[in-house]
């Protein structure tokens, strides 16, 4: 796809030179319409990050046909760049955009857990946590675009549940491929996609100072050769790796390291009784020890 040059500076003062309210009038007296996308959700290194971006219905011809979002995985880095830097400049103005990042560490433990979460719930979860945001932020929130995870029906029915446990109401549009779509979506897409590509850069500069991890997916050349040549004693790797995915699990399994994750609802079950451990000697008046396995539970460095 050709990449279109974009200025900015002059791009914000289109759309700001053509809406005369304030953004309190804005939030206060309009209907607006949300948008939500992620990025990072495949990688075995690094966060995935989930994103809103939100403006009013009747500014969103002109903030999308000026502004001309795309999908984020449609655009070199330097034109994501610049499309951020127009949502910065425009947040708080016209727009505003809002992300959340679920860190490796908190998806291993969501996935191992005694009582699992999946990572489609975990995702459907984090969507409704940043509608409940905006509206509890007090926008008028009347349509929603979210590029779907998993079935495109129980994804929308979630939402909606959602919306109603808060007493509102929003046509809500969960489809495939959403962040192609419609304006909103694209943006968020872009705020997800830069703000974890900032957030790697940091875990790559404290992992390898004078390397690269890669992108963080399995099959980047340089995420595979971080994760062949790191072996740290005991844990194995660092807290920013997912422990949950199948690859690091096939590396464990090849170091012939038998690891056993388990939280602590599990453990608790295990120990009903601390004084078990600590039977005394009626004869002596001295204590025995009953030494039991210990078991790790979610050690995560």
């Amino acid at each position: 796809m050709k990449q279109k040059q974009v200025d900015p500076e002059e791009l914000v003062k289109q759309v700001l030179s053509n809406v005369p309210e304030s953004f309190e009038e804005l939030k206060e007296n309009l209907d607006w319409q949300l948008g939500i996308d992620e990025a990072g959700r495949g990688p075995v290194l690094g966060p995935m990050l989930y994103a809103s971006c939100y403006w009013p219905m009747k500014y969103h011809k002109l903030i999308s046909q000026t502004c001309e979002f795309v999908d984020s995985k449609q655009i070199n880095e330097a034109a994501r760049e610049r499309l951020f830097d127009v949502l910065c400049q425009l947040k708080g103005k016209v727009l505003t955009f809002e992300t959340r990042e679920l860190s490796a560490e908190y998806l291993s433990k969501n996935q191992q857990a005694y009582l699992i979460t999946n990572l489609n719930d975990i995702s459907h979860n984090t969507a409704a946590e940043l509608i409940q945001s905006a509206i509890k932020k007090g926008f008028r929130i009347k349509e929603i675009y979210v590029d779907t995870v998993g079935p495109k029906q129980t994804y929308k029915a979630f939402l909606q549940e959602k919306l109603q446990s808060l007493g509102k109401a929003a046509e809500i549009v969960v489809e495939e491929k959403a962040d192609s779509k419609y304006a909103n979506v694209s943006a968020a897409s872009i705020c997800a996609k830069v703000t974890r590509d900032q957030r790697i850069i940091q875990i790559s500069q404290e992992l390898l100072p004078n390397d690269s991890i890669g992108s963080g997916y399995p099959g980047d050349p340089k995420t595979k050769k971080y994760l062949e040549n790191t072996n740290i004693p005991f844990f194995v790797y660092p807290k920013y790796i997912r422990f949950s995915w199948q690859t690091i699990k096939t590396i464990i399994t090849k170091r012939d390291l038998c690891i056993e994750f388990k939280d602590e609802q599990e453990s608790a079950k295990q120990v009903k009784n601390l004084d078990n451990y600590f039977k005394k000697n009626n004869t002596n008046n001295a204590f025995s020890y009953d030494y039991r396995t210990l078991t790790i539970t979610n050690c995560i460095l």
